[in-house]
């Protein structure tokens, strides 16, 4: 027995309905107003129409309104000229028939002057609109109670020019967090290719030596150990993106791993000390952490050719401190010339961004990097 369809019920029409009607703009909510704007201009302007002056004026101060917003977009100073001539029609529309919705027009001028003219342009309408007000109210003998127009003039004004300068700011947060992960993602591209292609060109450079000098063997392992770093920098590459993503190894296991690799890669020493903290650190210091030691090892191996690194994570009272010293260059640093410098720039924007510390610079014979900051995010 076949069963009847089922009708849709009230949950299911309003998944229905989110799917068909278009979403709710600013957009679309500023339309409707001046279009319901307009609709009460016209139909109060002609129940019943006033005299052909009073009429004539008023066309030509809607005709002028909309002229002007449109001159707006490319030429400001002609469309705000339009505008004044569109107050200075209305005005006389108030004074020829006062009981026509003349302050509409007001209203429409001096709500886009505050939407989009500049500061100065937007306050001089503003002060011809609320004096137009005041003006038709005072000599025509109307209720005064109408000057309440010039308190919901100046409202609507600051209305507006708040609106706009809330966008303002929210464009510039929304440039200034563009920039700040722009500048995350370089940081983290430099940290990677730094270290990763710095070890390859060293193993690489010693290659090509080795095969001048005829020991083939030997440059054989150089190469291997070169296209094994490069699946090193590979994965590193992925953890990155990992990073990128919220995923923040853990300190003591990278910097075990980067202290094993300069060894392997260097032939020298690199002592790792990392004390038992309180508590884990937040990701952003454990991030820059991780990075401090890397890119002051990747140093490390381009300015000091030989050198033993001592590494050091220590707790001292409620901060953490991360020492990276290296004994100096036992030899000539062929690769210290390479890289474009941004090392010790891309560490101090880390530890500024996190409210950490750097100090680097020459110690005893070698050079030291010491990155201090507060466990507290």
């Amino acid at each position: 027995m076949r069963s009847l369809p089922r009708r849709p019920g009230w949950l299911q029409w309003a998944g229905m309905a989110s799917r068909t009607l278009p979403t709710l703009t600013n957009t679309h909510v500023r339309v409707a107003v001046q279009v319901a704007l307009l609709v009460w201009f016209v139909h109060g302007l002609l129940t019943p129409p006033p005299g052909a002056a009073a009429l004539a004026c008023a066309l030509a101060g809607l005709g002028a309104t909309l002229l002007g917003v449109t001159l707006l977009d490319g030429r400001p100073r002609t469309g705000a000229g339009v505008l004044g001539a569109a107050l200075a029609a209305a005005c006389a529309t108030g004074l020829l028939a006062p009981t026509t919705p003349w302050v509409v027009l007001v209203f429409a001028v001096c709500g886009f002057a505050a939407a989009r003219l500049g500061a100065l342009a937007a306050g001089l309408l503003l002060g011809a609109g609320a004096a137009a007000v005041a003006a038709v109210t005072l000599l025509r003998d109307r209720d005064p109670v109408e000057l309440w127009n010039v308190v919901g003039l100046c409202g609507l004004f600051a209305y507006v020019r708040a609106g706009r300068s809330r966008r303002a700011a929210a464009e510039s947060e929304r440039q200034r967090a563009l920039l700040a992960e722009r500048a995350h993602v370089a940081r983290e591209v430099h940290d990677i290719l730094a270290h990763s292609l710095s070890a390859q060109l060293i193993h690489l450079e010693s290659a090509r030596l080795t095969l001048a000098a005829g020991r083939y063997e030997e440059a054989g392992v150089l190469v291997e150990r070169a296209r094994t770093l490069a699946k090193g920098g590979l994965e590193e590459t992925r953890r990155a993106v990992a990073v990128l993503r919220g995923d923040v190894p853990a300190p003591a296991e990278a910097l075990d791993a980067l202290a094993e690799e300069y060894r392997r890669t260097t032939g020298a020493a690199c002592a790792l000390t990392v004390d038992a903290g309180p508590r884990p650190l937040p990701p952003d210091a454990a991030l820059a952490v991780i990075r401090t030691a890397q890119e002051a090892l990747t140093n490390a191996r381009k300015h000091a050719a030989g050198a033993d690194v001592e590494i050091t994570l220590s707790w001292p009272g409620d901060r953490y401190a991360l020492c990276v010293t290296d004994s100096g260059g036992t030899g000539p640093a062929p690769h210290a010339a390479t890289g474009g410098g941004y090392g010790l720039v891309g560490m101090a924007e880390r530890a500024e961004l996190i409210g950490a510390r750097l100090d680097a610079g020459p110690h005893g014979t070698g050079f030291r990097v010491l990155l201090e900051g507060p466990l507290a995010p």
